[in-house]
């Protein structure tokens, strides 16, 4: 692939018989106006998009023919589909395959099809799960799968099941390729814990649930216990960039000093052999934490392999951070169709628009890490002095905010 292929060149490429799409000549007109229009207005809705076409046609012709076509689910796999294979390309046994799940609200909605929770109120939302592809120590990421469902849907069975089968073809296209990171952040323990049965599934995720039971030896506790008596041989300090807070109104820079250990466990429902990685994490004025991680990864003796997966996990989410500032840039809440179907294709289209930008046009830029093997170099609160920056410490009555962002790492 080019690297600096155009929005239409890249349409074209979708639709190739290269990627299995053989589209006709309508569905390749119609794919290539999608992604331009998205591309140029910032935006999926599609009064903006047929104004950012500037066709020599009435506004409202444009739009009816992008709404017309935008109601094909044929067209949805297929494009889907070629997505999915063009990012499969660049996965590997390392790649990190970075699960994330937000919603897409409607507050003000009544009439969209299958929208959850029909009520007039800030609970009226489809789901998404997004999965996206990035090196173990890299900045930049591809999407390879968007996938949007409702429980309102007829073969709705759980948010869990929608998750696993997105899960389940990623992995086929990439032919297992790959380590699963689960975003703790946005899916919930339950789900959490159903998705990490699924057999051979190789993952890792940092548990929430402290009170999850596993098997560590033949005693039955819970990951806590596990995280509290393992033995943390390396240790490293690091930084944490946390946000402002009501008790801290500026953004703090945290100095912690991490140490690290495993420990084999198992889960009651399974035989299969896991690692529990202890991440003990110490600041001075804000106290001490133990936060569990469980993977599937067993070969963990050594510092660079035990530090080396700690550090790529903790980094995922400053890829979840980019990609939800680049996707909620072209505001995907601001969609006016009245189907499930163009829904489904207009949030497709729009992941092929962010594979544009992330993949083959300019790429993505981390503003900042979280977390740091150095302080940030910001204006900020700190919990440690440098000499250039005296009087920058954070202060007793800071602490609260502190220890809270300390807990929620």
């Amino acid at each position: 692939m080019e690297p600096r292929l155009d929005p239409e060149n890249f349409a074209r490429l979708l639709c190739s018989p290269a990627l299995g799409s053989h589209l006709g000549r309508v569905g390749s007109k119609f794919i290539s106006n999608m992604l331009v229009g998205i591309h140029r207005t910032r935006s999926v809705n599609l009064t903006k998009v047929a104004k950012g076409l500037n066709e020599d046609i009435r506004l409202h012709a444009t739009h009816k023919r992008l709404s017309r076509n935008l109601d094909d689910i044929d067209l949805t796999y297929k494009i889907s589909d070629a997505l999915l294979k063009l990012g499969a390309k660049s996965v590997k046994a390392d790649t990190r395959l970075i699960v994330h799940v937000h919603q897409l609200k409607k507050k003000y909605a009544c009439k969209i099809e299958y929208l959850s929770n029909t009520r007039v109120d800030a609970d009226s939302c489809f789901s998404v799960c997004e999965i996206l592809a990035s090196g173990p120590e890299s900045d930049t990421y591809i999407p390879l799968l968007a996938s949007v469902w409702s429980d309102q849907v007829p073969d709705y069975k759980s948010d869990a099941e929608e998750v696993i089968k997105a899960l389940r073809k990623v992995l086929k296209a990439t032919d297992n390729k790959g380590m699963v990171y689960l975003d703790d952040r946005s899916i919930p323990d339950e789900m959490l814990q159903l998705i990490i049965l699924e057999p051979d599934l190789k993952f890792t995720v940092l548990l929430r649930n402290r009170e999850m039971r596993v098997l560590h030896g033949r005693e039955e506790t819970s990951v806590a216990a596990v995280a509290t008596k393992a033995e943390t041989q390396y240790g490293k300090i690091v930084f944490k960039l946390t946000p402002e807070s009501a008790s801290v109104p500026s953004m703090s820079d945290l100095d912690l000093f991490m140490h690290v250990g495993a420990s084999s466990v198992r889960l009651p429902d399974t035989s299969r052999r896991l690692s529990l990685i202890a991440m003990k994490i110490n600041n001075r004025l804000v106290g001490q934490d133990s936060i569990p991680v469980i993977t599937t990864e067993t070969n963990l003796r050594s510092r660079k392999a035990l530090m080396g997966l700690v550090d790529s996990y903790l980094s995922m989410h400053d890829i979840v951070q980019a990609h939800r500032k680049l996707r909620d840039s072209f505001e995907p809440s601001g969609f006016r169709v009245l189907t499930y179907h163009r829904l489904q294709l207009l949030m497709t289209l729009l992941q092929a628009v962010i594979h544009y930008e992330t993949a083959v046009r300019d790429g993505i830029a981390i503003e900042s890490h979280q977390f740091s093997h150095t302080p940030h170099e910001t204006a900020l609160h700190r919990t440690y002095y440098r000499p250039d920056s005296v009087g920058s410490g954070i202060s007793c009555k800071e602490q609260g905010g502190a220890q809270t962002a300390l807990m929620n790492a």
